[in-house]
């Protein structure tokens, strides 16, 4: 909640709230104490020591700040500088007294009575405004621990109010706090939980730099819950000048955790329809393939969570296969999946998966996807990118499953291997299930940070190692999502109803605006505490084969809408008639088998015209 008045006047406010206010208890502590008095009234003394207490208050308070503290977030400092205060304030009274002859007029006991009482007042004052605000009395006690690492929170005024009040309770972290830093209100003094507020963003370089010359470590906190990517990199660029560490709050508690490329992309919160997918998986037998992938194991975790009756996870890497089966056991995961070594290309064993668990849904996710390896084994992608696919989708049309395929932006107006191998398969998986009762999703998305073979993990590695980042283009740009975000919408647009085709539909996963990767980069760059071409070089390498600049999500003639899940459009495409497709798919195939890159190659282009590879620059 914002202040109704403007700061610089509420202090005005405060300043002579309290000027006035020990004014008045002066005088009230004094006339009552002579009512225990056998002697009148000294009225001239009880007016010479209410002048002198306001004018000594009136220069105290303003040299402790009293008057800089924001009412709304008071806290135990705030009561301490109260205390120190008055004590000072009355202190500096004693020698006023005796200067105004008037000493043997003041009662002893006066300032015994006066003192507490107003700091009670005072402080009482505060709280009532706080509570009133905020609700929140319990959290006002914080002690400052003298050995934790220095902090700058940046945030508004409610959100760094938020976070300290976060850090009293118990397990909290622990810092030292120079100040905050405003993101979006005006800055103008003050103190916030007892820290001061120190301006705003232009003034976080500055802060920086003074704590930095100290020799201190230093975080800078992001306190705001959903900072925009614009405050984001302009935090973490500050920082990066002077070697500090930016870490934010996530999920509203006191826990701030260090900045990862994901928190760059300033994606929105989806509103997931729990129970639509719930009602997809639960009592269900659930068949995953690729399982032990990012994208596969991320499914595989959710599904585990919406009570599903069984899960076959499948992989054809023992080490993938091992990784997700340890990783759900260490997770105590209901212990109701079972580990599956099997090849999608496999027709046999994976007809003996499907007799044996006769799923109910098929999530696949198994895939060849990287671009550059698929351009010099276009045989290997094709078998498992489009025989692979086959094989399940019939598999899951005569078992009646629902039936998701997981596909790729790649596979719009493909320039690679990869993506032509998705986009056949694509609609292979669609004329195989249409007619039947079995319902085919196809999903089909853009990159997902953090995956096998991803941007993300190759410039971490490589700012670890010292540099240089290498980056293909200044120019290219990719969508990217996170992979809890895709797997959820995955499933949200695995429990949609089908579309005009009966049969399931084209969904395509709402990737927002794309990133530049060079600008990933630096960001990256940045969020180690270095500089982008000072401390890590960065090289550019030129496009590798099968790349382009920008990819596209959507074909030309696809019929594109919005679906009732957030995040998720329906891109609407009749679905091939089996019986024309299934021919040249088979050979195809046939041809991928024998191992035949070039007659691969033609007869992919053939069955994807628009497929026209990215010449390689070597």
């Amino acid at each position: 909640m914002k202040s109704p008045i403007p700061h610089r006047f509420s202090q005005w406010l405060a300043y002579t709230y309290d000027v006035a206010t020990s004014s008045g208890v002066m005088a009230v502590v004094l006339i009552w104490r002579y009512r225990f008095e056998p002697k009148p009234l000294p009225s001239d003394m009880v007016w010479r020591a209410t002048v002198a207490f306001a004018v000594i208050t009136a220069v105290v308070y303003p040299f402790l700040r009293l008057h800089r503290g924001l009412w709304r977030f008071t806290s135990l400092s705030d009561v301490l500088r109260i205390a120190q205060a008055v004590a000072l304030a009355n202190l500096l009274l004693v020698p006023t007294l005796f200067i105004t002859d008037r000493l043997a007029d003041f009662p002893r006991t006066g300032l015994l009575i006066e003192a507490p009482l107003l700091v009670l007042i005072l402080t009482a004052s505060r709280l009532a405004v706080r509570v009133w605000r905020r609700g929140d009395l319990a959290a006002a006690l914080r002690f400052e621990d003298r050995r934790a690492p220095w902090a700058v929170i940046v945030g508004d005024h409610a959100a760094a109010a938020d976070y300290l009040s976060e850090l009293r309770r118990p397990g909290g972290q622990r810092f030292r706090f120079r100040g905050v830093v405003t993101a979006s209100e005006p800055a103008d003094g003050g103190l916030i939980d007892g820290v001061e507020v120190l301006g705003g963003l232009d003034r976080l370089g500055a802060v920086l730099q003074a704590v930095a010359e100290d020799g201190s470590e230093v975080r800078v906190i992001l306190a705001e819950l959903r900072p925009g990517r614009a405050l984001m990199q302009t935090v973490v660029a500050a920082a990066a000048e002077t070697g500090a560490r930016v870490v934010r709050r996530r999920g509203g508690g006191a826990v701030a955790s260090p900045v990862e490329a994901a928190d760059l992309l300033d994606r929105p919160p989806r509103r997931l329809n729990h129970e639509r997918a719930a009602a997809l998986i639960s009592g269900r037998r659930v068949m995953v393939t690729g399982a032990g992938g990012t994208i596969g194991s991320e499914l595989t975790r959710q599904v585990l969570a919406l009570g599903p009756a069984a899960v076959a996870v499948v992989d054809a890497s023992e080490y993938n296969l091992y990784a997700i089966d340890m990783a759900l056991r260490e997770a105590g995961a209901p212990p109701v999946w079972r580990a599956e070594l099997a090849d999608v290309r496999d027709r046999v064993r994976m007809a003996q998966l499907f007799d044996t668990v006769r799923p109910d849904v098929v999530l696949h996710a198994a895939a060849l996807k990287h671009v550059p390896l698929m351009e010099t084994h276009p045989s290997e992608a094709v078998l498992t990118n489009i025989a692979g696919a086959r094989i399940v989708a019939e598999l899951a049309r005569d078992h009646a499953a629902v039936f998701v395929f997981i596909s790729t932006d790649k596979a719009v107006n493909p320039t690679n291997v990869m993506g032509a191998t998705k986009r056949v398969a694509e609609r292979t998986v669609r004329a195989i299930c249409a007619g039947s009762t079995t319902r085919a999703a196809i999903v089909r998305f853009g990159n997902v940070l953090g995956s096998t073979g991803s941007v993300a993990p190759l410039f971490e590695r490589q700012i670890v190692e010292g540099g240089p980042i290498t980056v293909t283009d200044p120019q290219m740009v990719r969508y990217f999502m996170t992979v809890q975000e895709a797997a959820s919408l995955v499933l949200q647009a695995a429990a949609l109803p089908p579309d005009e085709s009966g049969t399931g539909g084209v969904f395509v996963l709402d990737m927002g605006d794309p990133v530049r990767i060079d600008d990933l980069a630096r960001q990256m760059i940045l969020l180690h505490g270095l500089r982008p071409d000072k401390d890590i070089a960065i090289a550019y390498t030129g496009l590798r084969p099968g790349e382009k600049l920008y990819e596209e999500i959507f074909y030309a003639d696809e019929a594109v809408h919005r679906t009732d899940a957030d995040g998720v459009f329906s891109a609407y495409e009749r679905p091939a008639d089996w019986a024309d497709l299934e021919g040249p798919v088979e050979a195809l195939i046939t041809t991928a088998w024998a191992r035949d890159d070039a007659e691969t190659l033609h007869r992919l282009g053939q069955l994807v015209p628009e497929f026209v590879r990215t010449p390689n620059p070597g």
